[in-house]
């Protein structure tokens, strides 16, 4: 049944995002602030020819969308942002046929609605993909210009890296899953301008890699599957990938934080399991530490910190642990003395220590609230709200980097010289992440890893190759 709750598109009042430049190997440098986050889709036919552009700008929390394509029959057109960054032949959801451009799956949605309507229904109840029509004169040029907030370039709704794609009927926006809009004319990848980035592709069908770490010393980066556990290594200079250690060693069925130590010793937070497994620069189980037991542990995030301890949260437990130069493993602060308040949902996660070696920041994903802990009087303190759903930390100086996988960006902190009070800067999408959870620093560069963990707890197939990407300093 179809719920007729309409809205009228409307643009939003923030302006975020700004465009960037430069190589994967060298620090990028960003774009003027008043200059709006864009991107760009080649409309090409299905033999691969060029017959028009479509341009998307950033306004707000939406986006205006301006399309004109060539060769097409005079008359209305459905035109929908679909699933995938993929022009290529694949199946049809609606005929269960191979068809041109049936590589870039169904309609984009956001919502999971699993429902089919016109482009005015809030996303939890149609796709966030459905678009007005393209109206083609009789010169066989559509020309369209609109706004939206279904989908955007940034945020939850981001569409980059995505398709626009055009078929060759009209829309009825109500039959699933495209309105009888029938075969696909012409599609184009949402390019993100002005902005190069690199991806580390990994080889597995269910690796959702979550952590992240690097080996300076080595030029390896090390990331691990939050569903099985396995470890791998990779090469950051030339994206080789070698299985590290396989899922399932000494009983470990997830790998979500990482941190490699000064030892070169790679440190592994088992979530769910409770465990915090240690493995030797050759790949082997040096030791695996259990938390005490109980119904509900999620060791999510741990970091080395100067004073020699390892330091390791709990998501579920409102505990910090430690694990001492002896690899004793202790509860080292109960949070629930403290202004920490843990509720439902994943609560402290991302964990590093401030480089005075006086501190560590952690970040709280379900309220949003960055928190300093001091290491020697075990003072708590709020040092900003405004980051849900933040996820890894990375701290550079007094610049913190954090993941905020839900909302499909990385967000730049600026904070105080005592890492007291902190200020949000930019918030940046990339090429259009994916449910980013952790990253790490390579050289003047940060790599984020896509865990797409969201699509993996709804049960909804993943994008793959699962990916690592790459990106200057912002």
């Amino acid at each position: 049944m179809k719920l007729q709750t309409r809205r009228v598109l409307t643009l939003g009042a923030l302006a975020l995002g700004a465009a960037m430049a430069g190589g994967a190997g060298a620090p990028m440098t960003m774009a003027p602030a008043s200059t709006p986050l864009s991107a760009t889709a080649a409309m090409r036919d299905p033999a691969g020819q060029v017959l028009g552009t479509a341009r998307f700008v950033q306004q707000g929390m939406g986006v205006q969308v301006t399309v004109e394509v060539r060769g097409l029959t005079p008359g209305q057109h459905g035109m929908h942002v679909h699933e995938y960054g993929r022009c290529t032949p694949g199946v049809d959801e609606a005929t269960n046929t191979i068809v041109p451009f049936g590589g870039a799956g169904g309609h984009y949605d956001p919502g999971m609605s699993k429902n089919h309507d016109d482009p005015q229904a809030p996303n939890k109840y149609g796709h966030g993909g459905d678009a007005p029509m393209l109206n083609v004169g009789a010169d066989g040029v559509g020309r369209a210009t609109f706004t939206t907030d279904k989908f955007s370039l940034t945020g939850m709704n981001g569409a980059l890296n995505r398709t626009l794609v055009i078929h060759a009927r009209p829309d009825d926006y109500k039959s699933d899953p495209a309105g009888m809009s029938g075969a696909r004319e012409r599609c184009g990848v949402l390019v993100r301008d002005g902005l190069t980035t690199r991806d580390y592709t990994l080889p597995g069908a269910q690796d959702f890699p979550e952590g992240v770490a690097y080996d300076a010393r080595r030029g390896i980066l090390y990331t691990g599957s939050a569903v099985n556990g396995t470890i791998y290594a990779i090469n950051a200079a030339n994206g080789v990938v070698s299985k590290f250690q396989e899922g399932g060693a000494l009983g470990r069925q997830a790998a979500l934080g990482l941190k490699v130590d000064a030892r070169g010793r790679l440190w592994i937070a088992g979530g769910a399991q409770g465990t915090v497994s240690i493995l030797t620069p050759d790949g082997m189980t040096l030791k695996v530490l259990e938390t005490p037991k109980s119904p509900n542990p999620y060791v999510n995030d741990l970091t080395p910190a100067p004073d020699g301890n390892v330091y390791v949260t709990d998501s579920n437990r409102p505990v910090i642990f430690r694990v001492d130069r002896n690899l004793n493993l202790t509860a080292w602060l109960n949070l629930a003395g403290t202004p920490v308040k843990y509720g439902p949902g994943v609560n402290l996660n991302g964990i590093v220590p401030t480089p005075d070696g006086r501190s560590l920041l952690a970040v709280q994903t379900n309220t949003g609230e960055l928190w300093r802990i001091d290491l020697r009087t075990k003072a708590v303190r709020r040092v900003m709200t405004g980051l849900t759903n933040g996820d890894g930390l990375l701290l550079d100086g007094r610049t913190l980097y954090v993941t905020r996988n839900k909302d499909q960006v990385v967000s730049k902190v600026s904070l105080s010289a005592d890492y007291g009070t902190g200020q949000l800067v930019t918030e940046e999408p990339l090429r259009g992440l994916r449910f980013p959870a952790t990253l790490a620093m390579v050289g003047g560069d940060l790599v984020v890893t896509q865990a797409q963990l969201d699509r993996n707890m709804a049960g909804i197939p993943p994008e793959t190759p699962f990916r690592l990407t790459r990106f200057g300093k912002f």
